[in-house]
């Protein structure tokens, strides 16, 4: 019960992240995904029996987006929110947008508390142990990327969980032939739910074979895999409802996923490592932190050395996918989540497997899990602060005449959320009563840079760190001259920057420049003034 407790309290910790609950409006959280998840829910028409997502995000996957949609009418039904198709209702009443953010994040909420309970049964049922299984979800209770994206609506905690379900299913499943027509249920619903979860139908079937029955014409074996599809179509109906358009899905979003998106944006979620050294070192890196990432790769190697029938399925998923991400360009933080309650596992039963140095490894798992705990809670701690896109807005309010030009080189949420919102929004709203007005422009060339002559010009290292660290693999002589002149000709002057870190009493807990998902809650902006 205390471990629920403690992951309940750092997930709660700046649940309200990136919401309007300042003066400045914008109907998209800080997070890019979030609003793409509430845009897609609201293209269902239920009452017309229309269950099409009309929406870029279902190249992702689709039963999760199903998930949250129920998961909010259910809550509208108790009355604690308004779920409205109207966007201009929102803007009317911004604290019910903040109430439906908040209802949709509880749902990962929900999941990452499952997944905790859930690891603790697979430790109990993989390796006979329960106190393994309360020191794995300790660690997951702790674990700072899980706890981090258990505050946002999205993927990557419902995945898990459902990941954690097939692996303690795989387990159990030639004890009883119902196992095979349930796991291949879920298997068909976990890949609905995000397509590059393709890997884990492979666990069962390993599962199958490790077993006593080692038999490929199975008649199990065929139960299980017919049952993925229907699982699957559960899970995106319109897969066989409209095939030719799941198609056209499915070939976008293994462009998106395998090709480079040759745009100054898309550079920041790239990096120059390979994908499997980048999945290898610098995602745990961030996701757990450098102690804890050390104690998970020793868990890592001990398995691989005892290369016990236990731990076979979960060696398997995690090299599966783990060979899977490498081939993508793509550098994220939060694709790494999936592993991490699978390396929770393996660090709780490395540490109970010392049985000559107690005493030392119990001092050093402790220091270990101390760090942990704190990089998680001054993340979180951070994340219930002023975020730095409204204290820059307040800035710019206090100490920018009213009326001048501000150029951003990108209409993104990095930006302050006063120029979001004067762009994106009409000045005669109620909303907006009282805010500074200013001319909000978008530039990113030196042509329009010279013709328009701004004022001030916003940048942050979403536009300019990626650009100048990967020039030379992605050359972009087109924002390049732009960022430049801004930052080094000297025709403009950096007078004020803003940024925050994880922190305990002003020490960082890890350094280095963030990976892009990362810093959603941490950006660094900065200000320049056009110099007389």
């Amino acid at each position: 019960m205390a471990i629920l407790v403690l992951c309940i309290t750092l997930q709660i910790i700046g649940i309200k992240w990136g919401l309007t609950t300042s003066n400045y409006f914008h109907f998209a959280s800080f997070h890019p995904d979030e609003s793409e998840n509430i845009k897609a829910i609201a293209t269902l028409n239920p009452q017309k029996l229309d269950f099409k997502i009309d929406n870029p995000i279902i190249t992702r996957g689709t039963f999760q987006i199903y998930l949250t949609a129920a998961w909010l009418k259910a809550v509208s039904v108790f009355g604690l929110i308004k779920v409205s198709p109207s966007f201009g209702y929102y803007k009317q009443n911004p604290a019910e947008l903040v109430r439906l953010y908040l209802a949709g994040r509880s749902l990962s909420v929900l999941f990452g508390i499952l997944t905790i309970i859930l690891l603790f049964f697979i430790a109990k049922s993989v390796y006979n142990n329960y106190k393994i299984g309360l020191l794995a979800s300790f660690f997951l209770a702790i674990a700072p990327v899980h706890i981090v994206w258990s505050h946002y609506i999205g993927t990557d905690i419902v995945l898990t969980f459902e990941i954690c379900l097939i692996i303690l299913l795989s387990h159990y499943i030639t004890s009883k032939n119902k196992y095979y027509l349930i796991t291949g249920l879920i298997s068909g619903l976990t890949i609905a739910t995000k397509y590059s979860s393709l890997p884990i139908i492979v666990i069962p079937v390993i599962a199958h074979f490790v077993s006593d029955q080692r038999k490929i014409l199975s008649k199990n074996l065929f139960i299980y895999i017919i049952s993925i599809p229907i699982g699957f179509f559960i899970g995106n109906p319109y897969s066989l409802i409209e095939p030719n358009n799941f198609i056209t899905t499915i070939k976008l979003s293994l462009n998106i996923n395998i090709n480079i998106l040759k745009t100054p944006g898309g550079y920041d979620c790239f990096e120059t490592l390979p994908g499997w050294i980048y999945y290898f070192t610098t995602a745990p890196k961030y996701a757990l932190g450098i102690p804890f990432a050390l104690l998970s790769l020793c868990g890592l190697i001990y398995s691989i050395l005892k290369r016990e029938k236990s731990d076979i399925l979960i060696l398997s998923f995690i090299f599966l996918l783990w060979l899977e991400l490498g081939f993508s360009p793509w550098r994220l933080v939060r694709w790494f989540v999936p592993f991490v309650p699978l390396l929770c596992l393996l660090s709780a039963r490395f540490a109970f497997s010392i049985k000559k140095y107690k005493v030392l490894t119990t001092v050093i798992v402790s220091i270990i899990s101390l760090y942990t705990f704190l990089y998680s809670y001054s993340y979180v701690k951070m994340m219930s602060e002023k975020d730095v896109r409204d204290s820059s807005s307040e800035w710019i309010e206090q100490n920018i005449p009213e009326g001048k030009k501000i150029a951003v080189s990108n209409m993104y949420f990095w930006n302050p959320s006063i120029a979001m919102t004067l762009y994106w929004y009409k000045e005669t709203e109620p909303f907006y009563k009282g805010i500074k007005r200013y001319k909000i422009l978008q530039i990113n060339s030196i042509k329009k840079l010279n013709t328009e002559k701004p004022d001030y010009v916003i940048l942050s290292d979403y536009e300019y760190f990626p650009i100048l660290k990967l020039k030379h693999k992605f050359p972009n002589e087109y924002i390049l001259p732009f960022l430049n002149k801004v930052m080094n000709s000297g025709e403009y002057i950096l007078i004020k920057k803003f940024e925050k870190y994880p922190n305990i009493f002003g020490i960082k807990m890890i350094g280095g420049f963030y990976p892009h998902d990362w810093r959603y809650t941490c950006p660094t902006i900065l200000i320049y003034k056009k110099a007389k």
